[in-house]
């Protein structure tokens, strides 16, 4: 069953990881004896490294992506991503799209839910033009 699912656009964990960057990928890593701040950030800290670098490498995350790499909930990520949205945790501009050819894990069943929504971070958007105009 789950093969056949994978047919038609989801992908496994493994699959989700191969297509992410090295780049998007490292930016959670932490090395032993790494001084411990890098490696207890807020999970609000990682998300945000995690989009910072995907941006960087113009690629977008779904949640699933997201929760391959951080190994956070996507529930938790989703919930970061609008703290990150807001001012006093950066007041990043977050930009969501389907993501063609892709199905849900488990499509809702009232028939809700039934796309896959990918997420960017957005540098140097409204949030920090807004940010500028007000500190000049």
């Amino acid at each position: 069953m789950r093969n056949a699912a994978n047919a038609v656009g989801r992908i496994d964990g493994r699959t989700e990881l191969a297509r992410i960057p090295e780049g998007v990928r490292a930016s959670v890593g932490w090395r032993a004896g790494e001084y411990d701040a890098r490696r207890l950030r807020s999970q609000r800290d990682v998300i945000r490294d995690v989009m910072v670098s995907a941006a960087d490498s113009d690629t977008w995350l779904t949640l699933g992506e997201l929760r391959a790499i951080t190994r956070y909930g996507e529930a938790s990520i989703s919930a970061q991503l609008r703290h990150l949205r807001k001012a006093e945790n950066g007041g990043y501009e977050i930009v969501k799209r389907h993501r063609v050819g892709a199905s849900p894990e488990r499509p809702g069943a009232d028939g809700r839910g039934e796309g896959v929504w990918e997420y960017r971070i957005m540098r140097g958007g409204r949030s920090a033009v807004a940010a500028d105009a007000v500190a000049g």
